[in-house]
């Protein structure tokens, strides 16, 4: 399931990439230098989706749930404040960092371009944290499959329907597909942690235990 997840993310980031191409090559140029800053922030945070994962399995296998809500909030908590650091980081110093990006005439075009984009998502940003970590949880506890449905229905077809409903609402604004991003993260870590607490209820239940406040 996560082979296919990866795999069909890949492919709406294709459809979404084709979007903003349409928006010409300043756009283009400044979207491409501040995802690979952005690279970066989503590269620290992943690191914690993969210790909720392991620790979760871990603690599943051995039979210790009553630790799994200790994880829960410790990589929660985590994930936000590796988000937020860095993406007040890259907004303090996006422009220099994007500089290293940018050349010839229309530099400082293209680097507007890449702040907007940095604004819009790197702030954000920790929210894909959270969505990624709930998938861990629920991946931890054994549940392979709903979070891998979760993700996509909330990430890739919402951004697709939002390329089709949304944006030729305002065509010529980049910041109207931007805006999908948030809120593509924000309702699948809503689904994936509702999902964690009632699976972690049930076993706590299974084991004869009653779930610590």
């Amino acid at each position: 399931p996560s082979g296919v997840q990866g795999m069909l993310f890949s492919v709406s980031n294709v459809l979404i990439q084709s979007t903003i191409n349409g928006y010409g090559k300043i756009v283009m140029a400044g979207n491409a230098n501040a995802s690979n800053l952005d690279g970066f922030q989503y590269t620290a945070m992943n690191s914690v989706y993969h210790a909720a994962l392991t620790f979760v399995g871990q603690n599943v296998g051995a039979g210790t749930y009553k630790r799994i809500k200790r994880i829960m909030f410790d990589c929660a908590g985590l994930v936000t404040a590796i988000g937020v650091a860095v993406g007040a980081v890259l907004i303090l110093f996006g422009r220099p960092l994007l500089s290293l990006y940018s050349s010839g005439d229309a530099k400082d075009a293209v680097i507007e371009a890449g702040m907007n984009r940095l604004w819009i998502l790197a702030t954000p940003y920790f929210l894909c944290g959270l969505m990624d970590v709930g998938c861990g949880l629920l991946r931890g506890m054994g549940k392979v499959i709903l979070p891998m449905i979760v993700s996509l229905l909330g990430s890739c077809v919402f951004r697709i329907i939002w390329i089709y409903t949304v944006c030729p609402l305002a065509p010529t604004n980049i910041s109207v597909l931007y805006a999908s991003y948030p809120i593509s993260w924000l309702l699948p870590a809503a689904v994936h942690f509702i999902c964690c607490v009632c699976f972690y209820r049930k076993l706590m239940k299974k084991n004869g235990q009653a779930a610590p406040a």
